[in-house]
């Protein structure tokens, strides 16, 4: 925050003492995934009675229009009141930040009834990989890149009976996934398909969320994808890495639900 915006915000807090607050999201930067661990808080703190929005980032206004149950949780910039109590928080710590109830509860109502018309991806395998700028940008990829094709191997070895039905694969970078993994896909798997590339977003989280048995990285995007997939199947398979980012000196993943299969370790390390 700017010397100028900080002067601006100390002088409007007096002013801000409304029974409203208004969960401070940055217009720009966080992505769906992200902006989900704000609307789930909202969405439990409204359940105690607590009048509790999100600051919905503009860029993210399709979302909404997916999943409509969203906007109960939002408030767009120019409808902020001058006495809405600002929150500038984060949480998407699983079992400290939110509990098992909690999550199911949000996606219940707030998530699956946008999914109603998406059809369930019962049989098979889905292996969503987060690239894009993870590894475009020397700066994120200094933080959460690793050897993506090492901890592939080490997940479909998890789950070969539903790798060996079918792989759909799911990325921002689908010809990365061909060059790079396409020869350990084929030979695990009877069928590959690769989802093709310019679909939104909105079908990228479908195919991921509504399959019973999912690979994912260290995105948010994989990991709600995850989430909801455990709700609507009581059988489903969720393998994830243990790392997430080198932003602390443990980089592990602590949104990850500890019910998941989890992979610990790479041969060569996460920093590779």
């Amino acid at each position: 925050m700017r010397g100028v915006d900080r002067l601006r915000e100390v002088a409007a807090k007096p002013l801000r003492r409304g029974p409203r607050s208004v969960i401070w999201a940055p217009e720009v930067g966080l992505g769906f995934g992200n902006v989900l661990y704000l609307w789930l808080a909202a969405a439990t703190r409204q359940a105690s009675g607590e009048d509790v929005r999100v600051l919905a980032p503009p860029g993210l206004s399709f979302w909404l229009e997916r999943f409509p149950e969203l906007r109960g949780l939002s408030v767009s910039r120019d409808a902020v009141r001058p006495s809405d109590q600002r929150e500038h928080l984060w949480g998407s710590r699983f079992g400290e930040d939110f509990d098992r109830s909690d999550l199911h509860g949000f996606i219940t109502s707030y998530l699956l009834p946008g999914l109603r018309s998406t059809a369930r991806q019962a049989d098979g395998l889905v292996l969503n990989v987060r690239r894009g700028n993870y590894y475009s940008e020397p700066h994120f990829r200094g933080t959460y890149s690793f050897d993506i094709p090492a901890y592939v191997e080490i997940a479909l070895g998890r789950v070969k009976a539903e790798a060996r039905q079918q792989i759909r694969v799911v990325s921002d970078d689908i010809d990365w996934c061909r060059l790079k993994l396409g020869n350990l896909l084929d030979a695990r798997s009877e069928k590959v398909e690769y989802v093709p590339p310019g679909q939104p977003p909105q079908a990228h989280f479908d195919a991921v969320a509504t399959s019973r048995c999912i690979i994912g990285t260290n995105s948010t995007f994989s990991y709600w994808g995850g989430y909801i997939s455990t709700v609507l199947f009581a059988d489903s398979r969720i393998v994830m890495p243990r790392f997430h980012a080198r932003l602390a000196p443990d980089p592990s993943a602590y949104q990850l639900d500890p019910a998941w299969d989890v992979v610990h370790d790479l041969p060569g390390g996460w920093d590779q």
